[in-house]
């Protein structure tokens, strides 16, 4: 693979050589998304395989390795027209599919006539007030949080909605869905001391890099021993997705930020029901402590508002 220059064909090539091998019982369509579908895909990347498989319900992730390479295999049922309408914000990832199998030609159809209907000013319309209906609710967990005095709680509702904020500004001004783009946004956009005080403080100056990356390591294998049945988030192989993304990275201050984002994914994968205090009490004692140094911070009312401001900024930008 070091010498294939272009890593976009050679993933393609992958995903139909995959589902060659592997069976899918009533397989309709299979995309990949993420870097392959955006036709920017690296050394560093790995393959972001979506299946439409007739006759199923929920959707389903999964790890797989196939001839030393890793791919995240998404099952989803069936789409519908309506889905989309209801909810474009949701569906944006429809913009960056890039079909490897649809033998009847049904989903190229589809894709460009959804992927139309989120251009146009109806689509954006929607996407635009329920991006802006998300933000609003987290701004409501993050008061709620503070009411009962979870000031961890709080900063990581209020950063979710700043981070919702970078990502809808993103895609309508910059016209990009890539993840690796919202630290350089979070940078750029706000204009706000505050912001760069939040970052710096807590993604520069720290422990070695790879104590991070065996701090998440050993927080997911302790989730995965207390699951009962296996969770995509848990997958050890995401792990070594993590080493290589952090890789990728040639600022520290972006590899901190990518740490911290995949520990808040594994807290809301397991016990989003719960305050973020709370499930830290379940857990041992010194793995709990050593999660707080990822950049977590205790909000009071002031930084809250702080973060609203800068989220209010960045919508205000979006028009």
């Amino acid at each position: 693979m070091e010498q294939n220059e272009n890593f976009t064909d050679f993933f393609i090539l992958l995903a139909r050589d995959f589902l060659k091998e592997k069976a899918f019982p009533g397989l309709l369509c299979a995309y990949a998304g993420g870097s392959v579908g955006r036709g920017e895909a690296d050394a560093y990347s790995d393959l972001d395989l979506n299946i439409i498989v007739e006759g199923i319900c929920d959707h389903k992730s999964e790890n797989c390795e196939f001839r030393g390479q890793i791919i995240q295999l998404h099952i989803h049922p069936e789409p519908k027209d309506e889905a989309v309408y209801e909810k474009p914000w949701s569906w944006r990832y429809i913009k960056e599919a890039r079909l490897i199998y649809d033998p009847e030609g049904r989903y190229l159809a589809w894709f460009h006539s959804m992927g139309d209907y989120l251009d146009s000013e109806e689509g954006r319309g929607k996407m635009h007030a329920q991006g802006k209906r998300i933000k609003e609710e987290y701004s409501m967990q993050a008061k709620q949080a503070l009411s009962e005095g979870c000031g961890y709680s709080a900063f990581l509702a209020a950063w979710a909605g700043w981070i919702h904020a970078i990502q809808m500004f993103a895609y309508f001004c910059r016209g990009t869905l890539a993840d690796h783009m919202l630290y350089p946004l979070l940078k750029e956009c706000g204009g706000s001391d505050e912001r760069e005080r939040l970052i710096k403080e807590k993604y520069t100056h720290r422990r070695d890099l790879q104590e991070g990356i065996e701090l998440v390591t050993t927080y997911r294998a302790h989730l995965l021993s207390q699951q009962t049945e296996g969770m995509f988030a848990f997958d050890p192989l995401n792990d070594e997705l993590l080493r290589k993304k952090i890789e990728r990275l040639q600022q520290q201050e972006e590899a901190w930020f990518l740490l911290f984002s995949e520990a808040v994914w594994l807290y809301l994968c397991v016990d989003s029901e719960r305050s973020l205090e709370e499930h830290w009490k379940s857990l041992p004692v010194e793995l709990s402590l050593s999660l707080k140094e990822l950049g977590f911070i205790q909000a009071d009312e002031g930084l809250i508002q702080r973060i609203y401001a800068i989220s209010d900024e960045i919508f205000a930008s979006i028009g």
